[in-house]
């Protein structure tokens, strides 16, 4: 198969993914907003058992593929295939897991802020940067991630052909009381596609489709490329997530350094004058949506003038 893929034209490949857009759809961008949610995953164990609470939820939702997701410490994104109503019954099913078993853990949240948005994605190029974008998530937010190897969402499976080779338990192979323990639910009916992994945490390919997300890129190079190269793309997303940050502080000071040159004639941000760098601040802010931390690293301006700015 992969020589045959090797043989054909950029086209043909495009016809393929276009084909298989249109017959896997719709498909949907389903998000909780961070800003108004407290901090819900706070270690390695909580975030553990939100993947495991997903997957299950997945599993009593078939009518839902989820292509990628990501799940951080107050928010949560998910792409998936399906009707927009089977959608949301998916998430509320998760919420109101979620209430229970973190509960029980001794996790007190105010729950009211945790609502679903959804948004169509009604073309194969914006399905591509959705899922960057969600693969991308945890990347952007801390330097000691990749989209390759955040251990709680999709994009660590993304073209990665050795999860094949991962050891895992059949969920089935359990006994009844351990698969009670797992799932965290009396009801383990429809759970027995799930795989396990280390610790029992449940393997990502078991409940998202991963291989219907990889579809939809022409291959493995295509995908890889556009994890850093769609800056204007995730600028769109971003403004209608409401998202803060979206690039990290390399990418965005490749962006100041393409404005400086083509701007001002120069490549050297630091070598910018007030008024210039003020200029570039603002494009930072406006376009970029640069936080004024990024901004202060990348122009060196003082943060009082960029609170003022900026407040």
């Amino acid at each position: 198969m992969k020589t045959e893929l090797r043989t054909l034209t950029f086209s043909e490949k495009e016809s393929i993914c276009e084909r298989e857009f249109e017959t896997s759809g719709p498909f949907w961008h389903l998000y909780t907003d961070g800003r108004k949610m407290q901090d819900m995953f706070l270690t390695d164990e909580i975030f553990e058992l939100a993947e495991t609470l997903l997957a299950v939820s997945c599993c009593r939702h078939p009518q839902v593929k989820v292509v990628t997701f990501e799940l951080m410490t107050n928010h949560l994104h998910i792409i998936a295939s399906g009707q927009r109503t089977e959608c949301l019954n998916l998430f509320n099913d998760y919420k109101t897991r979620l209430q229970r078993v973190l509960k029980k853990a001794g996790v007190i949240i105010k729950w009211d802020s945790f609502e679903a948005d959804i948004i169509p994605i009604e073309t194969l190029k914006a399905l591509r940067n959705e899922i960057i974008y969600v693969n991308r998530n945890a990347f952007v937010a801390n330097p000691s991630h990749t989209p390759s190897n955040y251990p709680w969402g999709g994009g660590y499976a993304y073209f990665c052909p050795l999860i094949k080779h991962v050891d895992a338990i059949e969920f089935e192979k359990l006994t009844y009381d351990k698969k009670r323990q797992v799932a965290h639910c009396r009801d383990i009916s429809g759970l027995g596609k799930l795989r396990l992994k280390d610790k029992l945490g449940v393997l990502v390919t078991s409940f998202c489709d991963i291989s219907l997300g990889e579809r939809m890129f022409p291959d493995a190079r295509s995908y890889f490329n556009s994890l850093t190269r769609n800056s204007e793309a995730f600028s769109l997303i971003a403004e209608r997530l409401k998202d803060s940050v979206f690039l990290t502080d390399e990418e965005l000071f490749h962006a100041a350094v393409n404005y400086a040159e083509s701007k001002f004639g120069t490549k050297s941000v630091i070598m910018l004058g007030p008024d210039q760098k003020i200029m570039l601040a603002k494009e930072l802010h406006f376009r970029y949506r640069a936080t004024n931390q990024q901004i202060r690293r990348i122009t060196r301006l003082d943060i009082q003038i960029l609170n003022e700015m900026f407040p």
